[in-house]
């Protein structure tokens, strides 16, 4: 028997990263292809030098056989690009050659988002998390149509819900909205438009949280104070009801005293009383009388007469 062909080892670790993209039908992370090198065992026969340097390899080699297979593949201009999109990696066909691919694949004009969407979707990207509410807020016209569309698609989420009165849901973008627009991460939006920045998912996180609670020494205090100040309130109203009562009675009585015995003056009251009259009042009233005495002595000497 002759003996069997032996496949040589690969030249680099540049070569085992691009063949694991391009038979990996997922993006692979860094992690991911370190994994796979390291997991291959050196076979008899083979040189156990060259294997043992694939095998103990580092993120840090992986990275630079990544940043390699890149440079290589754009100056060979072979049609696809190596593209990295939240983290992870993969081979993709360039973007001008796609009609071609289409045409051969029998697929038909790739389905386009309107304009209201497309905003909808901007607004999500830059101000995740976000309820609804916000997005109609910001757009003016309401966008569960939109949502919906989106959500269909995948290209956002949701991603939790606020502790806010009605617990909205909070939507964010996914893994599909990054490797559709070919961002590494989202913050590569900021390097789009200057004009937009995308706001702090931890500072835009704490709008939707409601104040921390209490402590229970500090909800126990509270019903303390409570407690004591209802007594408080309890007490000081009940001798109000009974100064009430009392009033009542001491009215009644003075009332069925006025029926049963007329009112006579009392020497207090005399003493009490005051002659504010002027005068000359006095004077003119004395003046009266004396006049009426004397027309009584005249009545007096016509009837004896």
């Amino acid at each position: 028997m002759s003996d069997q062909v032996k496949i040589p080892l690969p030249r680099s670790l540049q070569e085992i990263v691009g063949s694991l993209l391009f038979a990996s039908q997922d993006p692979l992370t860094a992690t991911e292809l370190r994994d796979a090198v390291r997991a291959v065992e050196p076979e008899e026969g083979e040189n156990a030098e060259v294997m043992d340097v694939y095998k103990t390899c580092t993120s840090r080699e992986i990275d630079e056989a990544i940043k390699g297979l890149g440079k290589a593949l754009e100056v060979a201009g072979c049609g696809f690009r190596l593209v990295c999109t939240g983290g992870t990696y993969r081979l993709q066909t360039e973007p001008s050659c796609g009609r071609y691919v289409r045409a051969m694949l029998k697929l038909d004009r790739p389905s386009r988002l309107g304009r209201a969407s497309l905003e909808t979707l901007a607004i999500i990207a830059y101000r995740q998390p976000i309820a609804k509410s916000e997005i109609e807020d910001i757009r003016g016209v309401d966008v569960s149509a939109n949502i919906k569309t989106l959500m269909d698609l995948q290209l956002i989420r949701l991603v939790g819900r606020s502790e806010l009165p009605g617990h909205p849901f909070l939507y964010g973008t996914t893994q599909i909205f990054l490797d559709h627009f070919g961002l590494a991460n989202l913050q590569q939006l900021n390097e789009l438009d200057p004009t937009l920045q995308r706001s702090n998912p931890r500072l835009k996180a704490e709008q939707y949280k409601r104040v921390e609670k209490k402590t229970e020494l500090e909800k126990a205090a509270e019903e303390a104070n409570k407690e004591a100040g209802e007594t408080q309130d309890d007490s000081s109203q009940v001798p109000e009801v009974q100064d009430v009562e009392q009033q009542d009675d001491s009215l009644q009585d003075i009332e069925a005293q006025d029926e049963s015995s007329p009112a006579k003056p009392t020497a207090e009251e005399d003493d009490f009383f005051i002659d504010d009259t002027p005068d000359e009042f006095d004077d003119e009233d004395e003046d009266d009388e004396d006049e009426e005495d004397i027309d009584e002595e005249e009545d007096e000497d016509e009837d004896d007469e």
